[in-house]
């Protein structure tokens, strides 16, 4: 029996997957840098935290404001504004110095831009993502992009002390330009959208959206699929500031050991990535992401035992946890419209940084008044709780939007066979008939 082949990489999806990676690489590289450089001036761990808010706070502040803005006009075109600006920021920030500028003022500044940067470049490059992407390639494109985006981000976790080390910090504020520019570069190539690919992509929409009012009332449950995207903010904040207590205080271990715990959640990420697209062809995403966010809770609190225990399951946590990343980043991308994807991931974006500073916030309390191990518990049972609850309301959305298309159908195929029973009736009534209908039917 022959099986459909899936469609090939078309050239937007064959540019964006490196686009994605020097990205990466150049953001990770760029907050490395401009954490030492912070931190060396003033020698404190709060400079460092203040770096990180500042990083933060245009992002909760503007995304929403940016995804509306991504809807509205071209996503290319406002990609490559965000990078663009992002290499005229990291460019700047060496020139302040060679001016004399004070090292901490401009870092806090570069960072601040660059991430007002950032929230603009989400939601257009994921909108333009959902614009280019075919949706039978969805799930293939999730899979590369998050082995690009934990690619880069091991890259310039591996490279960025070493290249601080042989070259200084300036020599990489200029690379992360670089690689800005060249993200600019690869989005340019993309091309521009063909006016009849367009037209094509509005009317199935519209065509879409008139199937979905006439089989239910329901509208696509994209809060919850947001939520459960979301959960992977909260993991990543929560998870970056308690690992580091635990190693350096519950273990009692050096600073060494975090590169190497780094390292092991890169390496299982790379391999999750390359797991979810054997497992997408088998299981819906869903399902996937329960199951993901599952296995890494429990994962998660084995990693709170000792530190060769962490370092033995950290792979695997990781394979759990990006797998569930990418199925419900593959979800919510399906479920929502193209002329509001801008909107919808920008609003994501916005609410799981705030979500994962307030968890962030109440789980440092516990581990203040406790330890750090009811720190990793109480971030298990987040997780748990949130994926389990948002896997059942979705499959619950699901049946009654089964049920209303059931519905819709029989009421079709009833008033397809009025105007038959009518002309049945019209008909002139014979002896024969009359007869049949004298004799009582049989139970």
């Amino acid at each position: 029996m022959s099986t459909i082949a899936p469609p090939r990489p078309n050239r937007a999806e064959r540019l964006l997957i490196p686009a994605t990676f020097i990205t990466n690489l150049g953001n990770g590289i760029q907050l490395t840098a401009a954490s030492y450089l912070v931190f060396t001036e003033a020698n404190t761990m709060l400079a460092v935290s203040w770096l990180m808010i500042a990083v933060t706070i245009p992002q909760v502040a503007l995304s929403l404001f940016f995804g509306k803005l991504a809807d509205r006009f071209d996503r290319r075109t406002l990609a490559m504004i965000s990078d663009l600006a992002s290499a005229a920021a990291a460019i700047g920030l060496p020139v302040w110095l060679a001016l004399g500028g004070n090292p901490s003022t401009v870092s806090y500044v570069a960072s601040f831009i660059l991430s007002i940067s950032a929230a603009l470049f989400f939601p257009a490059s994921n909108a333009l993502i959902k614009e280019r992407i075919p949706e039978s390639r969805l799930a293939q494109f999730n899979g590369n992009s998050e082995i690009a985006i934990q690619a880069g981000t091991l890259a310039s976790a591996a490279l960025g002390g070493w290249v601080i080390v042989w070259v200084g910090t300036t020599s990489l504020f200029y690379f992360n330009a670089i690689t800005f520019l060249v993200s600019a570069a690869l989005l340019f190539f993309i091309g521009r959208r063909p006016a009849g690919e367009a037209t094509r992509a509005t009317e199935a929409a519209a065509k879409a959206a008139v199937a979905t009012v006439a089989a239910s009332a329901t509208r696509p449950p994209l809060a919850r699929l947001a939520l459960l995207y979301i959960i992977g903010n909260i993991v990543i904040i929560v998870g970056n500031s308690i690992m580091l207590v635990l190693v350096i205080d519950g273990f009692k271990s050096n600073a060494g050991y975090l590169g190497i715990v780094d390292a092991l959640f890169g390496i299982g990420a790379l391999f999750a990535a390359w797991a979810f697209k054997k497992i997408s062809s088998r299981a819906t995403v869903l399902k996937t992401a329960l199951i993901g966010y599952l296995a890494f809770a429990v994962l998660l609190s084995l990693e709170s035992l000792h530190l060769y225990a962490m370092m033995a399951v950290i792979p695997f946590a990781a394979i759990a946890f990006c797998v569930a990343r990418i199925s419900a980043r593959t979800a919510l991308m399906s479920a929502a419209p193209e002329e509001k994807t801008g909107f919808v991931f920008g609003a994501t974006n916005a609410f799981g940084l705030a979500a994962g500073t307030a968890a962030v916030v109440l789980i440092s309390l516990l581990v203040d008044s406790t330890n750090v191990k009811n720190g990793f518990y109480a971030l298990s049972v987040l997780v748990v709780v949130i994926a389990s609850l948002t896997i059942l309301s979705l499959r619950k959305h699901d049946r009654e939007v089964a049920a209303a298309e059931a519905a819709a159908k029989a009421a079709e195929a009833a008033e397809e066979s009025e105007p038959v029973a009518a002309a049945e009736a019209a008909e002139p009534v014979t002896a024969g008939a009359e007869a049949r209908e004298s004799v009582p039917a049989r139970v």
